[in-house]
């Protein structure tokens, strides 16, 4: 049975939390698994007192998470005990350092909250995630259909999305302003454009998507001189919902405001790929899709950093180390000098 909780311990954590968010400026959700992983360790350590901390108890913890078992009842993963691990490393060095901690905890102690240098190294490695090939894409895109407004902001958001990757907060925040066809760009303004981290983006078109461009030219058109918005009307406008009998509600045109959240666009993305009778991808694939195809086909250094920065990655070794996986047919082909199988048409 789980003690009860220790007073000390609670303030202890809500200033360490209070730090991570203001001092280091760590998101919510980062905040929320940061919370689990402190209040998994006190419950492990019956509510001790973090001043009376012993290395004993770092090496005990690592050796329960490695016997824990996941709300599905398998063993957790090494990434999610690496994750768990690292939070009560820097817990462990924010505690050396504030007063009645100092005597007992020292930073050297943080270390042990770590994974076996095997188990850091399958923790560290990138999964491989799913994304299709340039010519599903395209495919899925030519066989979406464009016979009323709705359709065409639908084909719309697929085409920006094999164009350029972007991020699908962002997507739903991006106003007509932020889109120019002639210059193939999209300017990110994290004033204005939910970025990541706040990051301010220049994304430009990836190259030999011509049916995308004139698709989001087709909507851009539409909404310029039929639906008469202006620079700071949003992009990809919400449906509106009007009630229909007893039947509940029913689409009925846009409303002048973006989504709130990225599940429509995830609805849109799935059924145009299982349409297209292929296998339901996110919007996030887009950004694998367009990482793997200039892994694969790039000539120069140059053109994977573009990649990067398009994609909003601040270290190219981003953009390769999570997107840029090359399996072993590819490896076979780079190596051996074969030309590649697939180039966009």
């Amino acid at each position: 049975m789980t003690k009860r909780l220790n007073e000390k311990n609670e303030r202890t954590k809500r200033d360490f939390l209070n730090y991570r968010k203001h001092a280091k400026q760590l998101s919510e959700s980062t905040l929320d698994r940061e919370i689990a992983a402190l209040e998994r360790f006190d419950v492990w350590n019956g509510r001790k007192d973090f001043a009376k901390f012993h290395i004993d108890w770092a090496m005990g913890f690592r050796a329960h998470l490695e016997r824990a078992k996941a709300a599905n009842g398998k063993p957790l993963g090494k990434s999610t005990r690496r994750a768990i691990m690292a939070t009560l490393r820097e817990f462990v060095i924010w505690l050396s350092q504030q007063d009645g901690f100092k005597r007992r905890v020292k930073v050297a102690d943080a270390e042990y909250f770590r994974l076996s240098l095997r188990d850091e190294a399958e923790a560290r490695a990138a999964p491989q995630r799913p994304a299709p090939s340039i010519k599903q894409a395209q495919r899925a895109l030519a066989m979406m259909p464009a016979e009323n407004p709705r359709d065409l902001r639908d084909k719309a958001i697929f085409a920006l999305l094999c164009l350029t990757g972007i991020r699908g907060g962002a997507l739903i925040t991006l106003k007509v302003k932020h889109v120019d066809l002639d210059d193939k760009s999209v300017t990110q303004n994290p004033r204005e454009v939910a970025t990541k981290r706040g990051k301010s983006i220049d994304t430009f078109f990836a190259k030999g998507f011509k049916a995308a461009e004139e698709v989001l030219r087709k909507w851009m058109t539409h909404l310029d001189e039929v639906a008469l918005y202006g620079p700071d009307d949003p992009l990809f406008p919400a449906t509106a919902l009007a009630a229909e009998g007893t039947d509940g509600f029913k689409a009925n045109g846009f409303q002048r405001r973006n989504w709130t959240t990225t599940e429509p666009v995830r609805k849109i993305v799935n059924r145009a790929f299982q349409n297209a009778g292929l296998q339901a991808f996110g919007p996030h694939s887009f950004r694998h899709m367009l990482s793997r195809h200039i892994a694969r086909n790039s000539k120069s250094v140059a053109e994977l950093v573009a990649t990067s920065q398009n994609l909003g990655h601040t270290d190219v070794l981003t953009t390769l180390r999570n997107y840029g996986q090359i399996n072993r047919d590819d490896q076979r082909r780079i190596v051996t000098g074969e030309e590649p199988d697939e180039l966009i048409e």
